[in-house]
């Protein structure tokens, strides 16, 4: 199972204090359903612009030491704590560098509809997922230049 929380504060010790919070809150439900919370696969993120630059976080939860990480993966994106993309671009462009080889591989054997299908199947699904997201920067810019 899949979770996600998103909290905001105005300091770092107001974000500590919701963090804990809602672990425990989190912790508790999980066991009331069954669930186990694994509390190794538990990433916690400060988003920050990248002027504002800050130590490691670290939270203490049931005497564990969670340290903030500078990226995960998430439904298939690569997140940064800066929103900066860089990752998830740098991720997806061997996909993409496949998929046009694939293509140019087909195109002397196949008709255009074979072409097309191949083009939706293999470059057009990794463009296409969650470019709403990650709309236009400039590491969404070295995509289209490959």
């Amino acid at each position: 199972m899949l979770s996600s929380v998103l909290l905001t504060a105005k300091n770092d010790e107001g974000l500590k204090s919701k963090i804990n919070c809602m672990l425990e809150y989190m912790t508790r439900w999980f066991s009331a359903n069954g669930l186990p919370l694994n509390m190794e696969k538990t990433n916690i993120m400060e988003f920050t612009s990248s002027y504002h630059q800050n130590e490691a976080f670290q939270i203490i939860y049931q005497k564990k030491i969670i340290t903030g990480t500078n990226n995960t993966k998430f439904l298939g994106l690569e997140l940064d704590k800066n929103i900066s993309w860089k990752n998830h671009v740098q991720k997806i462009i061997p996909k993409l560098s496949s998929a046009c080889y694939l293509v140019r591989r087909m195109y002397p054997c196949c008709n255009l509809n074979t072409l097309k299908m191949i083009y939706f199947a293999y470059f057009y699904t990794v463009m296409e997922y969650d470019i709403s997201f990650w709309g236009v920067s400039l590491e969404s810019k070295r995509i289209f230049q490959q």
